[in-house]
């Protein structure tokens, strides 16, 4: 592990303490299970996931100044994406509900946070001789690197940019049919799962849960607010993640909605 020189600015426990990060791999895994096996609570979890990333964005945007460390505000960004909310790939596209519009928000906000940091806020943060390992394999946060997350933030904001000019559409198209037909669900008779995502989802949760844990060992980032729950902040993820988990377990098992019958497609094709 490096060792990180004293200078260097000490980790936030608010963004990327261990109570954070345990809540949000319990929220992680707890909106697999629930896509998977009880796909109609899918959008309860989506916008519970949302929550809790505005809650780590906006205090991500107040720490964001000289003298934050700036390997921490790479952490934090990968914490934000740590899994998919949807197995069925319904809801990445449901642009005209409340959660998909403030989905496109978030990410657009995240994106053009992402412009700025990876333009000139890495400038501002960075303190000279402090460790910036900001990938597998000891890569750089500057370099190639930075010239990456440059492009996909450009990209992210043009995307996201769209994205909410077609959700307008898709709103005021919704609505025509009057206020009744626009909040009308279908109820489809069994579960619907898309195998890539099952398998996109576990792999994308692993990686990122041993990407945040790996770069927290890699630049040394020691302090015990960071290895050990020493805040508030702290525990409202924690909870919020840890009871989301439980909860999600206790109903699998006790309605044995592991038994159920579900439609399995690849790519689009029902097996």
């Amino acid at each position: 592990m490096v060792v990180a020189p004293d200078w260097c600015p000490d980790g936030n426990s608010d963004l990327y303490g261990v109570g954070v990060r345990a809540g949000l791999y319990a929220q992680w895994v707890a909106t697999l299970l629930a896509t998977l096996f009880d796909p109609k609570t899918e959008s309860t979890y989506r916008i519970a996931n949302l929550i809790i990333q505005w809650s780590i964005f906006l205090g991500l945007c107040t720490q964001s100044e000289p003298g934050d460390p700036v390997i921490g505000a790479v952490i934090t960004q990968y914490l934000l994406f740590g899994s998919l909310s949807s197995l069925t790939g319904d809801g990445v596209g449901h642009f005209s509900h409340f959660s998909g519009i403030f989905r496109i928000i978030f990410y657009t906000a995240v994106s053009s946070y992402g412009c700025w940091f990876w333009f000139n806020g890495i400038d501002d943060m960075t303190v000279e001789g402090c460790p910036d390992i900001a990938f597998f394999g000891d890569v750089s946060l500057h370099g190639p690197f930075r010239t990456a997350g440059k492009v996909f933030s450009v990209l992210g904001v043009i995307i996201c940019v769209f994205s909410l000019v077609f959700s307008v559409f898709a709103t005021m198209r919704r609505f025509r049919g009057g206020i009744r037909d626009a909040f009308a669900t279908k109820e489809r008779a069994r579960p619907k799962v898309e195998l890539v995502l099952l398998v996109l989802s576990m792999a994308l949760i692993g990686i990122s849960i041993y990407l945040v844990e790996h770069l927290i060992e890699r630049n040394g980032i020691t302090q015990v607010g960071v290895k050990a729950i020493t805040s508030v902040g702290q525990l409202i993820p924690l909870l919020a993640g840890g009871l989301a988990c439980a909860m999600t377990l206790w109903k699998i098992v006790t309605h044995q909605l592991f038994m159920r019958k579900r439609c399995w497609y690849l790519f689009g094709y029902h097996l």
